[in-house]
């Protein structure tokens, strides 16, 4: 994000640009760049706390469709935001399931999910981002599920530690510092549940959440 700021600041600054319409796209550029250098630096921020225990769970229960409501405009906005659509499919089992969470840290979790199908699916042809969400007896799995390249095996084992980017990644340049599902996992086993990644999925990655039903 600082490379891009650099260079368009320094252009507008320069008046190196005189066309209104392209200004007006680098001022977009820059506004895109700074919400994703603000997203970087949290997620940083975030995962420093939880390794020095700093972190304090502001935990709520609440009706599964009542949490969804109040977190699904960034999700949404930042499916917009990749140029993707999002599906949102809950049952109605899973919608009346009270669960006990921090709000902001499961937003944290689905944003970051969201965020990373944004980027690693970028290219693809279908530019689909499915949330689902099931109930399964005391637990309530929520799948997020692009149609990218995937996950290679070679890379499942360090799939979720900090800092890791895959080969194929790297390769394709997305951004980011390989941080999100490492400090997603820590926040959703905190409270109480866990983030695996679907292996039976055969195209695209498919992510899912688990909770415990309150």
């Amino acid at each position: 994000p600082l490379t891009a700021f650099r260079l368009y600041t320094d252009m507008l600054t320069d008046q190196a640009v005189r066309d209104e319409g392209t200004r007006r796209r680098y001022v977009h550029t820059l506004r895109h760049e700074a919400g994703r250098l603000q997203h970087l630096v949290e997620n940083v921020l975030a995962y420093a706390r939880l390794e020095r225990g700093r972190t304090r769970a502001h935990s709520e229960r609440l009706r599964f469709d009542h949490l969804l409501e109040r977190i699904r405009e960034p999700l949404e906005q930042r499916a917009e935001q990749g140029h993707m659509e999002l599906s949102v499919e809950v049952d109605d089992a899973a919608r009346a399931a009270e669960v006990r969470v921090d709000p902001s840290a499961f937003e944290r979790i689905l944003f970051n999910l969201v965020d990373n199908a944004c980027k690693y699916a970028a290219t693809t042809e279908k530019r689909l981002i499915e949330l689902s969400v099931v109930r399964a007896r005391a637990t309530l799995a929520v799948r997020v599920r692009d149609y990218g390249p995937g996950i290679t095996k070679r890379d499942l084992r360090r799939l979720f530690s900090p800092f890791h980017k895959s080969a194929r990644d790297a390769a394709h340049t997305a951004p980011g510092v390989g941080l999100g599902l490492a400090l997603s996992r820590r926040l959703v086993r905190a409270m109480g549940g866990d983030l695996q990644l679907d292996e039976t999925v055969s195209v695209g990655a498919c992510f899912v959440v688990t909770l415990p039903t309150a």
